[in-house]
């Protein structure tokens, strides 16, 4: 019903104004505008229903889950828990690889993408300074460890996590782990969760859930800035967005930063031969299923709300929704393209770390290119004056 209201009224106004002057020019000019402010107030409502549904929502369940992850590894003492734990951290990760079809906003401009998913982990190093340290029980050491999990990238997040607490995709043995290696993992965790609650007040704002803003204000860090509620008044004083259609066309830029990561780095590094050991979530063979959310994010952004992977139809709120209804051609194809892309993904032979030369791979990444290339020239036509990414 508030969709049709906006439609009512832009429909209205467009036949006010043509009907305000008898020069032809005039009436042209009108209805260039009345086009442009209809535009505006359909993806007024999408770039809303995209904060609200997809990008705050996917953030919640971060920080939600992250803290699940952080109370099992501080209760952890057994094996079984151990296994609980590598099951949670893949929970977790899969809402974060599914953020990062938007990564713009708080995650780059915070810096906390680099901090909390640096790979490869820097396993000599971590390893040379935890010889030296014991953190669990030296104090001073303890500080120094802190300070590197607060303040690094290559011994903080995801994959120090991973590298901890998997060996060869599995489980590692609960004995093998050392006190101060439970002393980092819970460090980790925790600085890990702070980081899912900044990403969600930062977009939420005042909406936040109100243990992750306590957490914030207790830790000194709450965000300055409200991106959701400037994404949503894009246009308007106070919104780095300069206009509505800026607004959307950044849901497509971030899509197509994600593929192009995942086709032309995440997979090409290893399979080109470029890089062998740029392998993202090695120890835990997660890499393919990384692969496969960022796409799935990239399906949710565009289709709208969240767990869309099956979904045939894009939610009626959505972006996609809005370029069926005006590109048909060209948003179709984007669908096909992205469609293509997640099965010829979930096709590569696994694990990645020992199968990245497999043709699988190099199949990927075509169909990858032909998602940008399909998600480009919708863009275009979304936004003709847009520069292309």
């Amino acid at each position: 019903m508030r969709m049709a209201m906006f439609f009512m009224a832009a429909t209205t106004l467009s036949m006010g104004m043509a009907s305000c002057s008898d020069d032809d020019d005039d009436n042209n000019s009108a209805s260039e505008r009345t086009a442009e402010q209809e535009r505006d107030a359909q993806l007024s409502i999408v770039n809303q229903e995209y904060v609200n549904a997809t990008v705050v929502a996917t953030y919640a369940k971060l920080a939600d889950d992250c803290e699940e992850l952080m109370e099992m590894i501080q209760e952890m003492d057994s094996q079984s828990d151990l296994n609980a734990v590598c099951e949670q951290w893949k929970v977790a990760r899969q809402d974060w690889e599914l953020s990062e079809s938007f990564l713009f906003g708080a995650a780059s401009g915070y810096g906390i993408d680099p901090h909390i998913d640096t790979w490869p982990f820097a396993e000599a190093s971590f390893n040379n300074l935890m010889s030296k340290l014991n953190p669990a029980t030296n104090e001073a050491d303890a500080a120094a460890v802190d300070e590197q999990i607060a303040h690094s990238q290559n011994f903080t997040g995801f994959h120090a996590l991973e590298y901890i607490i998997f060996r060869n995709g599995q489980p590692r043995q609960f004995s093998s782990l050392t006190a101060d290696e439970l002393y980092f993992v819970n460090g980790v965790a925790r600085d890990l969760y702070i980081s899912a609650c900044r990403l969600e007040v930062a977009w939420a704002g005042e909406q936040a859930d109100d243990d992750s803003i306590e957490l914030l204000e207790a830790e000194e860090l709450m965000p300055e800035d409200d991106f959701g509620r400037e994404f949503v008044t894009a246009g308007q004083k106070g919104s780095r967005w300069a206009s509505v259609i800026d607004a959307s066309t950044q849901i497509i830029d971030g899509c197509i930063d994600i593929i192009g990561e995942v086709a032309d780095s995440k997979i090409a590094a290893a399979y080109t031969g470029d890089d062998e050991t740029y392998i993202e979530s090695p120890h835990a063979y997660n890499s393919v299923q990384d692969f496969y959310d960022n796409i799935r994010g990239v399906k949710q952004a565009l289709y709208g709300g969240l767990q869309t992977i099956n979904a045939t139809q894009p939610a009626e709120k959505s972006l996609m929704s809005y370029c069926l209804a005006n590109y048909a051609t060209e948003a179709r194809a984007t669908m096909e393209a992205l469609e293509n892309a997640l099965t010829t993904i979930n096709q590569m032979k696994r694990p990645f770390v020992l199968n990245y030369k497999d043709a699988s791979a190099g199949a990927a990444i075509e169909a990858l290119h032909n998602l940008d290339d399909k998600l480009s020239a919708l863009k275009a036509k979304l936004d003709p004056n847009s520069k292309a990414e």
